[in-house]
């Protein structure tokens, strides 16, 4: 029987090699996948405060004109 330890280890090796085995644009859009995949629940409201936490209110305005 494995441990959760090596379990995660093994885990984590095996997501290294999937992105050292990624050209740049590859990894590009797997992580734009995972990011929208990640906000696909949120509302107007909780995209509007991660986006004006993060990036600022005019950033918030500029996406939205």
């Amino acid at each position: 029987m494995m441990t959760t330890t090596k379990t995660d280890e093994l885990k984590s090796a095996y997501a290294e090699m999937i992105v050292e085995g990624m050209d740049m644009k590859t990894l590009e859009l797997f992580a734009i996948e995972m990011i929208e995949q990640n906000l696909k629940d949120y509302t107007v409201e909780d995209l509007k405060e991660e986006i004006t936490d993060c990036y600022g209110e005019e950033t918030w305005t500029d996406m939205n004109s």
